[in-house]
């Protein structure tokens, strides 16, 4: 009888023993998953879509602003493309407009060999700047460099006629068809109004097209007063 009482004494002892060493191998988990909950994990530029710098602005604050500026002067300095094409005093006020040629289109076999492509002629006007324009080297000088001929009507784009519109952007119509294109990016404003018997014939003529969007290709004023037209990417010189 007392051999019997002896192992079940030490039988709730070795319970007690291996209860005991379970909770005390628990006790760090436990710790370790209270302290994990309570550290927030901290995101880069968190509400700021990837932009450390406006998630930490300041009330008043704004963005840099020149950044564009400087790419826009990397992409001059570097890009093949820029094209010298005249100088500021030969378009000397605002409307004035000349014909430059550059750039060319790529040559092909003919009759007679490899010809040579024909010259891209572009239409430089002299402008005003807009309020968000920046001073640059070139100071508040604005020329624009569009399509030599109307899209509309194939028309001297020289000879067409420059205004300033209400919403302050730059517009160019052309004398013959009456389009109008916004000289910033070439949107078309107004196709062929029919105002007057020449535009009528015009638009009998040509309309049937629709209305094509002119290029408007980027340009740089240099302080000495040289002006630069950037031609399209791989445009043969």
């Amino acid at each position: 009888g007392n051999f019997g009482i002896s192992l079940k004494m030490c039988a709730k002892c070795f319970m007690l023993v291996a209860l005991s060493c379970a909770v005390a191998l628990q006790q760090p988990a436990l710790r370790t998953c209270g302290t994990t909950r309570r550290t927030a994990v901290q995101m880069k530029g968190k509400g700021s879509r990837g932009m450390p710098k406006k998630g930490f602005m300041q009330p008043g604050q704004t963005v840099n602003t020149g950044l564009k500026q400087k790419m826009a002067k990397k992409d001059f300095f570097d890009a093949k493309e820029w094209v010298a094409v005249a100088k500021l005093d030969e378009i000397d006020a605002p409307g004035s407009t000349k014909a430059v040629a550059a750039g060319r289109a790529p040559g092909k076999l003919g009759a007679s060999g490899f010809e040579e492509g024909a010259e891209f002629i572009w239409c430089l006007i002299r402008g005003e700047p807009s309020e968000s324009d920046s001073s640059g080297e070139g100071g508040m000088q604005k020329v624009f460099a569009v399509d030599g001929s109307c899209r509309s009507c194939r028309f001297p784009m020289t000879a067409a006629s420059w205004a300033r519109e209400a919403d302050g952007r730059n517009s160019l119509t052309c004398s013959f068809c009456g389009t109008k294109y916004c000289l910033e990016d070439g949107e078309v404003l107004e196709f062929m109004p029919k105002s007057n018997p020449v535009q009528w014939a015009a638009a009998l003529a040509n309309e049937q097209n629709g209305p094509q969007r002119m290029a408007s290709l980027p340009t740089h004023v240099s302080k000495s007063g040289r002006v630069y037209l950037r031609l399209p990417d791989n445009t043969l010189q």
